[in-house]
Order: structure tokens, then sequence, then C-alpha cells
């Protein structure tokens, strides 16, 4: 009997192949059958207001050319010369018109075209045709500011790759107006681990909390400021909701109810925005529908993934980890998660805040509490995290630990469904579970099996 593939090990009780987790020849599927055939987050609108504005990033395993052109038109090129391959740009940013290649000077106009070639005339044959040589081009989409890219032509259009995953971004985004800005410089890290591990920890996480980040809420870093009789006097508790999507984006929320309560309640009376200025609450309340205030409302945390390498988390933070006056501030950021190899990967996190509603203050203080909580810089969590997916790398190979079962079988057929939930999709309530992560291994199965004899 042949021997099973780690793609084929995502069975009904949820065992996982560890060398999904550390094989190179893995990833080099996963490169061609996953990343290849996915939309993926690269930048957004923000980051690139001007024409001639560009950003280097990667598109899987190819450096790219993120970049406004001349028409103001979004355009992502491979990083690559079309003569002999050589890099095009190394800065991280800039605003250019044309692209030029240091080894032998071919130019590249911003949207892709071969615009010169030394020596043209004299040296070339007559029938050498410039636009042979144009950059290839990546599909490109721009949604409500987020610019998303593939190199596939047969994915489907972002929105219905998105599925019900749609909903809940467009309900996050209009929470508080529907536009939104990057906030200071994205920032950089490197984790080691395997990319896998680094997405499914936000697509659902809840469990790792009372034991990575024990010290954290030891030290009242969640909310110290809920208390304070905001949310109403009566004593209040957090309910988990997963929702997980056929392909393979989910979506977990936290919110506060009153004690004994299981679910949320069918109509919101008084809407409650956990992290921003009281005074903007009704502004917030009358730029969305009914149904996203009772998503939104009394919302204590939001986290999720968008398959497949595409994390955010909404969250709020106090004096814990800011100034001892300080109030409850919410911070938005989302992250890529690109692997360098099997076992590193490359973190790229972008705090947004509204461009209308909260004033210059409150975004620098949802900045600092981003940078100070979930970065490579941040004193608790990333630290937190990147210990264990740095933990898990050095133990997860091995002769004998290649054999070993990893699981996915918490809370399996324990969720109970949670009736009227206002977002599409099948949402479950269950504060510990892998509901979600179960659904981004099926689709990551589905994709790596695809070309199987």
């Amino acid at each position: 009997m042949a021997e099973a593939l780690p793609w084929q090990q995502v069975l009904p009780g949820y065992p996982l192949d560890r060398r999904a987790f550390s094989d190179d020849a893995v990833l080099d599927r996963e490169l061609r059958l996953v990343f290849r055939e996915s939309w993926q987050l690269l930048a957004f609108a923000s980051e690139l207001p001007d024409a001639g504005d560009y950003l280097v990033r990667r598109l899987g395993d190819d450096s790219v050319i993120v970049a406004r052109d001349e028409a103001g038109r979004f355009t992502v090129l491979l990083n690559s010369c079309s003569h002999r391959g050589t890099q095009l740009c190394r800065a991280t940013f800039g605003n250019a018109a044309h692209f030029r290649c240091s080894y032998h000077g071919w130019t590249f106009a911003n949207d892709g075209r071969l615009v010169g070639v030394p020596a043209l005339r004299s040296n070339y044959p007559k029938d050498f045709r410039k636009d042979r040589y144009d950059l290839p081009r990546a599909r490109v989409t721009c949604y409500r500011g987020f610019v998303f890219a593939t190199w596939s032509e047969s994915a489907p259009p972002l929105e219905e790759y998105l599925g019900d995953a749609r909903w809940y971004l467009d309900a996050l985004l209009d929470l508080a107006g529907g536009e939104w800005e990057v906030y200071g410089p994205p920032q950089r890290s490197v984790s080691t681990g395997n990319w896998k591990v680094v997405t499914d920890n936000f697509a659902g996480d809840g469990y790792h909390m009372g034991t990575t980040h024990q010290a954290a809420l030891e030290q009242g870093i969640y909310g110290s400021g809920l208390a304070d009789g905001t949310l109403g006097r009566g004593e209040l508790e957090l309910i988990g909701i997963n929702v997980p999507t056929r392909q393979g984006h989910a979506v977990r929320a936290g919110y506060l109810v009153e004690k004994g309560r299981r679910t949320l309640p069918a109509k919101v009376e008084d809407p409650a925005y956990i992290g921003y200025p009281r005074e903007v609450w009704e502004a917030f309340t009358a730029g969305q529908t009914p149904e996203q205030v009772r998503f939104n409302s009394h919302c204590e945390v939001v986290h999720g993934v968008l398959f497949p390498n595409a994390a955010f988390l909404s969250v709020s933070h106090d004096r814990a980890i800011g100034r001892e006056d300080d109030p409850l501030t919410k911070y938005f950021v989302w992250r890529v998660h690109n692997p360098i190899d099997a076992r590193h990967t490359e973190c790229l996190y972008w705090t947004l805040v509204p461009k209308r509603h909260v004033d210059e203050e409150w975004k620098r203080r949802s900045y600092a509490f981003q940078a100070r909580s979930q970065s490579a810089g941040g004193i608790l969590f990333e630290m937190d995290d990147f210990e264990n997916f740095a933990r898990i790398d050095a133990a997860i190979g091995g002769t004998v630990a290649d054999g070993a079962p990893l699981d996915l079988s918490l809370g399996l057929g324990l969720g109970e469904p949670v009736p009227d939930f206002p977002g599409p999709g099948r949402a479950e309530y269950l504060t510990l579970s892998e509901q979600n992560q179960r659904a981004f291994y099926r689709r990551w199965a589905e994709l790596m099996g695809a070309d199987d004899e």
C-alpha cells in the first residue's frame, strides 16, 4: 500500500501529518497549487496615494512590484528584468515612472511595458519586438482599499473567492464609516515556524490564551476599563462565536453579554463599540445596517483569516500597555504570512485606522498599542506566540516525530448553532474550538490534492 501523502491526512478525526509543517517538498507543492491559485493581500490603496508610487512585496515566492501607473491604476509586476532576470527594484518603496535594470539598462514603464533597450537599432535583430518582453503581470483587484493579486487566470473573481467572508469584511469596514487608512509604516518580522502554524493561530485559536498568554491575562491587559459601567452595571461574560467558510476563510468573534446569556440579543437597544470614543458611537451606528450593528456592537475581539495567508485582529487594550490615564482603545491590525521556506515565515503587519470620526491622538494611540502587543517589538503576545512557533519547529520533525499525529478535534461536534446570527455561514457558539482551523485545513488539503492521479 502506498504511503499517504501529507495533504491526504486531513481525515474525519482531523489528524494532521507533521511533514506538512517542515518539508520543503510540501512547500514547493503549496506554492504551485495553493499560493499561485489563490488571491493574496499585498497592500492597501492608502500606501500608494499617487501615480508612480510603488512598493516591493512578495506574491508566493516571487518578488513583485506593486505600483500605481501613470493612469492611477494598480498593477503588480514581477520584479525581475525580462532580459537576464536581474532584480529591478531593491528599495522597499518609492515613486518612479520607470524601472531601469542595473545590469544592461533595459527600462520598463510602471505598467510593465518594456520601453527602452540600449543598442536596440544597432545590435538587435530587426524583428525584435519589445512587447514580447513586457514584465509578467498578476491579476489585480482593489476591494475597498485592499489590494489583492493572483497569478492564476482561472481563480474566480475576488468577490466570489471571498464568499461569506466578504460580508464580515464589509461589516468590519462599515463600522467606522467605511473608509480606513494605514497608519504608520508597516512592520516586518521573521518567525521560525511554518506559515500555516502562524496563520491558523488567527483562524480561531482561543484555546492557547490561558496558557500562552497567562502573564498578559494576569496583568489585566484585556480591558480593565470594561468594568467602568460603560456597558451596563450587570455582570458580564465573554462568549465566543466561530464562523468557518467553505473557501477556508474564518472569523471568530468574542462578545460581552449579560452573565448567563448564551447568544447575542435579537436586537441591540443601546449599541456599544468597545475601544472607540463614546461620542462617535451614534455616528458608527448610523453608517451600518441593522445586521452589521448586531455583529459589531459589544464585540470585544474579532479575528480571523482570509485563505491562504492573510490574518486580522481587532481588539482593545488600555493602560496595561500604555500610560496610566490611557482609555480603552481598539486597534485593527492586518497581517500577511509569506513562507520563506518550510520552516520560516515573513510576517507583515499593517495598522488600519478610520479616516473619519476619530482624532489624531486616538489614531496615534491605536497604532502604539498595536506595536506594543502585536508586532515583533511587542512586549506581550507576539513574543509569546513566536516562542511557541519556534518550539513547534524544533520538535515537529525527526525520524519518530514525522510519524506522530497532530490533532484538530477540539470542539468537534460540540458547537451550538447561533440562532439568527446576523452574518452568513454556519456560526457556532463554542469558546474553545478548532472548527475554524478544520475549515482552513480542509481547503488546504483540497487544493494540495488537486493534481493527484
